[in-house]
């Protein structure tokens, strides 16, 4: 086993002390790494003595790993995800592509992009299976830049000397409601029309969000916040039940097709760069080429979900 550095720990036992923590227990990080149960004890027993500290504290038959057993998995975490990395580069470089495609974005495009594209994908390239990771766009851009995922769906700016970029679409502010919303009869939402109504909206950081919010407090009136929600597209099916209306762009608002709910434009509104990124540098393989293609293609799909108004013009 290797060595780190005449330390007397082995990169197996930092990879086993990964896994009993990213699983909570000896048994699942026993089936991840395909070894017994008996030796994932052996080798925390022995980091452990190692190291002189306890690394796990048991709750209700689950493994809590103490503080320092947490500032060495993050150490060790970035290290393997390093080295993966570091592995399909190579098999890239030697034409080996993987048939495996990490993918990271908000939540909102798995709604109808993310499937529309694996399906395309799925019809050009023998892709064995695509791995999701979801959350806030900062936390999309970690996903790649710590390589837990191929690809990201983000918006500009992105830092150029981190990521590479691919534009997919540009999008500008619109305002999603329920189909029976008195909005219904307008073409056009602005910042008055907004005071008074109870919002569907995800917390305070979403720069289409603050917009909304802000242009109500220029009115003079406090926004309501009724539903509030921490995932991108999650306010969609409240606002589809009549709960509230949401802020957002007409990219992300496009996703929205599997719920009844309108769309219309609103003003005053900003433009947002959609781009599909991965890692500065990174060679893409056939595989990852084809998805960046894929991506971009079904992002500039132009035709509004049923039920929405396009803008005049």
């Amino acid at each position: 086993m290797v060595e780190i550095a005449g330390t007397g720990v082995t990169l197996r036992q930092l990879q086993i002390l990964r896994e009993v923590v990213r699983t909570g227990s000896e048994r699942a990080a026993a089936k991840a790494l395909d070894i017994t149960q008996p030796a994932v004890s052996q080798q925390i027993k022995q980091l452990e003595t190692l190291l002189g500290v306890q690394l796990f504290m048991r709750d209700k038959g689950r493994l809590v790993p103490t503080a320092q057993a947490m500032t060495l998995f993050r150490d060790a975490d970035a290290t393997f995800v390093q080295m993966e990395r570091i592995a399909r580069t190579v098999s890239s470089l030697k034409g080996i592509d993987s048939d495996t495609i990490g993918i990271a974005a908000p939540h909102v495009f798995s709604l109808r992009l993310l499937p529309d594209a694996i399906r395309m994908l799925r019809s050009r390239q023998p892709v064995a299976a695509v791995h999701i990771k979801s959350g806030t766009y900062r936390e999309v851009t970690d996903h790649v830049l710590e390589g837990r995922a191929d690809l990201g769906l983000g918006r500009l700016p992105l830092d150029e000397n981190v990521f590479d970029w691919r534009p997919m679409t540009t999008a500008t502010n619109v305002c999603i409601f329920h189909p029976e919303h008195r909005f219904a009869r307008k073409d056009l939402i602005r910042p008055e029309d907004l005071v008074g109504e109870p919002l569907a909206d995800i917390e305070p950081q979403m720069q289409s969000h603050l917009m909304s919010e802000n242009a109500i407090r220029y009115m003079g009136a406090e926004p309501h916040l009724a539903i509030q929600v921490d995932v991108i597209g999650q306010e969609v099916s409240f606002v589809a039940a009549g709960l509230g209306i949401s802020s957002s762009n007409t990219f992300a608002a496009r996703q929205a097709a599997c719920f009844n709910v309108e769309i219309r434009p609103f003003e005053p509104s900003a433009l947002y760069h959609y781009v599909v990124f991965w890692q500065k540098g990174r060679y893409l393989g056939p595989m990852l080429q084809e998805a960046v293609n894929v991506l971009v293609a079904c992002a500039q799909d132009a035709d509004l979900p049923a039920g929405t108004k396009a803008p005049d013009g």
